[in-house]
């Protein structure tokens, strides 16, 4: 088995508030008139222990894959991932607009997708500036029969996403977004999201439609054929993905770096959640773009902490990061 990285986080040094605080009302002639973004400069300012806090070449992380369970419940050739980063190399979908106008580097990271994206003619155009090739594996396996990793790839995905952001680090990168690719995973999202929440599949699911039943179905199933563990690294080994398990990584290495990260998506609040388990004080270094998702205020719920607003954007590639992302730009423009 490889060995569990060990990653050492420590909680940030709050004694520049103060300062901070001062120079706020200096600039604003005033406390409070910048509302939450105030706050949002704060933040930043004691992460990075600055009167003077910086966002610096801001990157956009899409972690994507499939998951075998859901993609027995599409008739697509083509698995859902590979489709829809397809899209987003032709250009198809708003999520890549809207991060380019926000002058946000993204890079989608297969960390398991169920097709070959070299099939694609538009791949070999973004070769290199697009898509990072993380794959493991083609997909998580069939978790109604088997568990959906073993728990040596477990580790080497938290690995590979600890790695990605030590080699953004030391290109001096300090602001980070993570969101989620992947529809296919959605079952693994409900099944792991029981699991470690402790609650049942349907609770997660604000309607139930004919599809969702199909999906709660395949998630009850695998829930009861495992058996129950409260190790994040088992749990998901048994119930989750590639990308659930290199965003852990990437999440735990970004406080062990005392950089900020901004979160969207369930996916990606799911890896949250996990790397908290781990690392409690992890927390710090987090910014929460969403609460309109069952899920989102479970998780919520658990690490007590808020996010500054909600967009209500429930769209999936960590679309609600990037209006998140604006409003701390804004922020920093007006406090330098």
């Amino acid at each position: 088995m490889t060995e569990r990285l060990k990653f050492t986080i420590r909680v940030p040094n709050k004694k520049i508030l103060h300062t901070l605080e001062q120079r706020l009302e200096r600039v604003q002639g005033g406390a409070g008139r910048l509302g939450v973004l105030e706050k949002l400069v704060l933040k930043l300012g004691i992460i990075q222990g600055s009167l003077h806090p910086v966002i610096q070449y801001p990157r956009f992380l899409l972690f994507a894959g499939d998951h075998l369970t859901g993609l027995k419940l599409s008739n697509d050739p083509i698995s859902p991932a590979a489709r829809r980063v397809n899209k987003m190399l032709l250009d198809e979908t708003p999520v890549l607009k809207i991060a380019n106008q926000a002058e946000l580097d993204v890079k989608i990271i297969d960390c398991g997708i169920h097709y070959p994206l070299e099939g694609f003619i538009d791949y070999w155009l973004h070769k290199g500036s697009l898509i990072l090739n993380r794959k493991i594996r083609g997909a998580a396996r069939d978790f109604v029969h088997e568990a959906s990793l073993t728990t040596h790839e477990v580790h080497q995905a938290i690995a590979y996403g600890a790695d990605l952001i030590n080699s953004y680090y030391y290109q001096g990168s300090n602001v980070f977004l993570l969101g989620h690719i992947g529809s296919s995973c959605r079952v693994s999202t409900i099944a792991l999201g029981a699991s470690i929440l402790e609650v049942e599949p349907a609770s997660l699911l604000h309607i139930i439609t004919a599809e969702d039943e199909i999906l709660v179905k395949n998630a009850a199933l695998a829930l009861k054929k495992h058996p129950k563990t409260h190790d994040p690294i088992n749990q998901i080994a048994i119930w989750g993905t590639y990308q659930i398990a290199m965003m852990v990584g990437a999440i735990l290495k970004l406080a062990e770096k005392e950089l900020l990260m901004v979160v969207d998506d369930d996916e990606a609040l799911l890896a949250l959640y996990l790397a908290w388990k781990l690392h409690p004080e992890m927390a710090e270094y987090v910014l929460l773009a969403q609460n309109s998702s069952l899920i989102a205020q479970q998780v919520q719920r658990h690490i007590q902490i808020q996010p500054f607003f909600d967009f209500k954007i429930s769209a999936e590639e960590g679309m609600g990061a990037i209006p998140v992302f604006q409003l701390l730009k804004m922020a920093c423009e007006i406090f330098n």
